[in-house]
């Protein structure tokens, strides 16, 4: 986390030779407070170009007086370097994704869970209803705000070894988010996969020298990393139902003005969930099609078949893990 505070450090000094610190009203011009948003998502992705047209709406707002710094590609490190900096109040916001859950809220991994969802509008509701509330409230107890949510859409597989049925997967080396669940999920509790934890910055690198065979992510992730150069098959496994979202440190957030937080919270409401989601939905064909149009090999799986895999391992997880709700609960969300 070195890195973190020594941009913290460089953006401390030029506020205070501005001559302000944003205590109190919207600033002036002549008056600047520099904050950090750190993301380890690729620079050209959906979200990480939402959060750029954020961080820009927020500065003219407050006219110059509010700037929010914004760095790509994991330039702070991994995806649990971002979240235990903001946690810290070490950095004031991160454009991230599920991982958070397995850090700070376990008992709430369900809502990443592989194959339990029949479709992203399921997912949507659990999470903007009651369980998705508790959450939240477990987030902001470790200062995590996610004041803006973003739908990513599903994740999906790429391989040098194809697949069809939970069977051909075992014993597949995939890169895997270091996240509990997942972990288990698709290694030995689960489908029987290697699974192999790689930091997002250096999936491409892993792939292309044999170190894992397999990852996955959605389309996006797959065709900015450039995939189709070292993965063969594009596999439709549509296994996860993902948001992204900024989240804010909350002592961070105490100290604005209330009129700032509020329109702070409401931009990013708005980036993120509105506009920044339409922008995924839109583009995931577009980058699914410059997947297969750069020689990927597409397969489509029975979706089925790994639920039907799956469902004692869930079954017993609620019981011991996730605790605080139950199988038959988060499957009533469904229509």
């Amino acid at each position: 986390m070195k890195s973190i505070r020594q941009v913290g450090f460089l953006f401390l000094i030029l506020a205070v030779a501005c001559g302000s610190l944003f205590a109190g009203g919207s600033g002036s011009q002549g008056s600047s407070r520099q904050f950090t948003l750190g993301s380890i998502y690729d620079g050209q992705s959906p979200m990480y170009l939402a959060v750029v047209k954020f961080a820009e709406d927020i500065r003219e707002r407050t006219n110059g007086a509010m700037v929010i710094n914004t760095f790509s590609n994991s330039a702070f490190g991994n995806e649990r370097d971002h979240f235990v900096a903001v946690a810290a109040d070490e950095m004031e916001f991160t454009l991230c994704g599920m991982a958070v859950l397995g850090l700070y809220a376990p008992e709430f991994e369900f809502l990443s869970a592989p194959y339990l969802y029949r479709d992203m509008a399921h997912m949507q509701r659990v999470l903007q209803g009651p369980l998705g509330d508790k959450m939240r409230q477990v987030l902001m107890n470790n200062n995590l705000n996610l004041i803006g949510i973003n739908w990513r859409g599903e994740r999906h597989t790429t391989s040098n070894r194809p697949f069809r049925n939970p069977a051909e997967v075992r014993g597949l080396r995939i890169r895997m988010v270091e996240f509990p669940s997942w972990v288990a999920i698709w290694g030995a509790d689960g489908l029987g996969a290697l699974t192999i934890p790689i930091a997002l910055g250096e999936l491409y690198t892993s792939l292309q020298t044999g170190v894992a065979e397999a990852s996955e992510g959605p389309y996006e992730q797959l065709a900015t990393f450039k995939l189709n150069e070292v993965q063969r098959y594009l596999i439709n496994t549509g296994h996860v139902k993902e948001y992204v979202g900024i989240y804010a440190s909350e002592k961070m957030l105490q100290t604005l003005a209330p009129d700032v937080r509020r329109m702070v919270e409401d931009r990013a409401h708005y980036w993120m969930y509105d506009y920044g989601s339409q922008q995924t939905a839109e583009m995931a064909g577009r980058f699914r099609q410059q997947l297969v149009d750069a020689g990927m090999t597409e397969i489509n799986i029975n979706s089925d078949d790994f639920v039907r895999a799956l469902a004692p391992l869930y079954e017993r997880w609620f019981r011991e893990r996730w605790t605080v709700t139950t199988l038959a609960e988060v499957q009533s969300y469904a229509r």
